[in-house]
């Protein structure tokens, strides 16, 4: 396990109306080149009685594929990730006992938004597109929980790696009773240890 460079990512936990953020302190740029397909990222902060998990993936690692959806199946692929990615109980195992709530959950992509302005328009559009484009289209997930038992909330195992395969590694940075910490997780290694 790698302590954090807090040079490097910063996560604040500042109270906001009633939450917690987490924030990188990466331009949007930088992001941009840290872009490999394979691999996400999940940041977690724990203050108080909330939970705060911010998850940012490729798209190819979660739907096959980066460009606009250039057809129906591929617009459903996204829609289906986007409906998987919201339900928190699916992409985490948080111990009952813990007893924590999903408060608000945000799940985004650029791909959904053309999704959603496709099944307005004809495919006329489609014409305009190339779809060979060389593009990074992520997905990004927002979670935040609720914990009555806060003490119980020992570990979080990651299902991501059951839900899209295509993802095998997950850079962990978190925030928790333990401090900071940074950890990679895998398929055969998917529980962060809080």
């Amino acid at each position: 396990m790698t302590k954090i460079n807090p040079g490097a990512i910063v996560l604040s936990l500042s109270l906001l109306g009633g939450s917690v953020q987490i924030q990188a302190a990466e331009s949007d740029h930088e992001h941009h080149e840290a872009h490999v397909h394979g691999e996400a990222e999940l940041l977690i902060a724990i203050e108080g009685d909330a939970l705060e998990i911010e998850f940012r993936s490729p798209a190819m690692n979660i739907v096959g594929f980066e460009h606009q959806p250039a057809d129906k199946a591929q617009m459903e692929a996204v829609e289906a990730a986007i409906g998987t990615l919201k339900q928190a109980e699916l992409v985490f195992g948080i111990p009952s006992g813990a007893k924590c709530e999903p408060v608000a959950i945000e799940v985004e992509s650029p791909l959904a938004e053309h999704a959603e302005h496709a099944e307005h328009a004809e495919h006329a559009e489609h014409a305009d597109h190339d779809h060979e484009e060389e593009t990074h289209s992520n997905f990004t997930g927002h979670y935040h929980f609720r914990c009555a038992e806060m003490s119980r909330l020992e570990r979080i195992e990651v299902k991501l790696f059951k839900l899209f395969p295509g993802t095998e590694v997950i850079e962990v940075q978190s925030v928790s009773k333990r401090g900071q910490q940074k950890i990679d997780l895998t398929p055969g290694e998917s529980t962060l240890e809080l």
